[in-house]
């Protein structure tokens, strides 16, 4: 037995910006846009969806205070923004962090309790506000998951708030949208997305339909990654590079995750490491751990990988890691062995409980002192 939840509507390709605006006139005529500081301003693309949302006459406002790993203050800002200007619908535009954040804002603004006692494990009881989601990345899936990865930065910690309340009504996915990231953001969300289909088509809640998205992803993204982070304008490489990660994220949406990012997670809370960045340092040492016992399953992935043997998956992915500019370790970021225990003890979570072999704290502890 298994349950597939995806958004009612999800629209793929390039140009399909332009839908969106038919899209959001459906859920009323004041919408939240919720974005990033300064990335979507720069390229252009906050200036059209606004213009485009107004002369099908929306109202429009603009919550653009979005940082990388989105805390539970701006999340409360944005909610509170939200009850103030009556918004009938949000739309999140940007990579996962504005998604996350706008998902969790059009969740909650018609709650009672705070975003930290959600955070917390609070349960949303009930529907909130529309949500529309427009990726600019391509890499995190956030445009059609039911779960909301925010930060706690007092205490430190890093999980998600889930709701199937959470689902985007509509996905828009327009490969066009990537063309403006640079080579590093590029790299990083993509090794994100690859990351989520391995782990997905090996994860202890994989189920058929998952596994042929998952494995589908591997092969766009194993192979067309290192000429988008190349050539960025390549909109045909990037066209590919979109559909394996929005295969990606429908497959781990529905089947979990595993140890790379049970890990990811207080490594992007305490040392504020890029999440991607983080998943791809890890992917290969994890995987070699997992190996003994999804075999048959490393097997097929040696195959879109164009490899001979399930144990040539770790070094085909450390390879891949060269073709696009990333380092096998994380020694910048100062992690020190101190730190390692507390990592590791935050480390279990929904995603870790979905791995193929339960890892224990010694197996996690050597895997962390081996990238710093």
């Amino acid at each position: 037995m298994f349950t597939l939840t995806y958004p009612p509507k999800i629209i793929f390709g390039c140009g399909t910006l332009n839908q969106l605006k038919e899209e959001a006139i459906n859920f009323g005529g004041n919408a939240l846009l919720v974005t990033g500081r300064s990335a979507m301003r720069k390229a252009g693309i906050l200036t059209k969806v606004v213009n485009d949302l107004n002369l099908r006459g929306i109202k429009v406002d603009v919550f653009d205070k979005v940082e990388h790993d989105p805390s539970l203050t701006t999340v409360n800002e944005g909610i509170n923004f939200a009850r103030k200007q009556n918004s009938s619908v949000i739309i999140g535009l940007g990579g996962g962090s504005s998604l996350d954040t706008a998902k969790t804002i059009a969740c909650l603004a018609p709650q009672r309790g705070t975003v930290w006692e959600y955070h917390l494990g609070k349960t949303i009881k009930g529907p909130g506000l529309p949500f529309l989601a427009v990726p600019t990345t391509a890499g995190t899936g956030a445009e059609i998951t039911r779960n909301a990865v925010l930060t706690d930065k007092k205490k430190k910690i890093k999980k998600s708030i889930r709701s199937f309340h959470m689902i985007s009504k509509v996905a828009v996915v327009d490969p066009e949208l990537t063309l403006s990231c640079p080579p590093s953001v590029t790299a990083h969300s993509g090794m994100d997305a690859l990351t989520q289909a391995i782990e997905s088509f090996i994860s202890k809640d994989c189920n058929p339909i998952t596994d042929t998205l998952a494995l589908r992803a591997i092969d766009l993204l194993f192979h067309n990654l290192p000429q988008a982070v190349e050539n960025g304008k390549d909109v045909h490489t990037r066209e590919k590079v979109a559909l394996g990660s929005l295969l990606s994220a429908m497959a781990f949406s529905n089947s979990g995750l595993g140890a790379v990012h049970g890990l990811s997670h207080p490594l992007g809370a305490h040392f504020d490491i890029p999440h991607g960045l983080a998943c791809a340092v890890l992917l290969p040492l994890i995987l070699e751990l997992n190996l003994e016992v999804r075999k048959d399953k490393f097997q097929e992935i040696a195959k879109k990988m164009e490899v001979k043997r399930a144990k040539d998956v770790p070094g085909a992915v450390r390879e891949l890691l060269k073709k696009v500019g990333i380092s096998s370790s994380l020694r910048e970021w100062k992690i020190e062995k101190k730190d390692i225990s507390l990592l590791v003890a935050q480390s279990k979570g929904s995603s870790m409980s979905k791995n193929p072999r339960d890892l224990t704290d010694a197996e996690l502890s050597r895997v962390l002192e081996r990238v710093i």
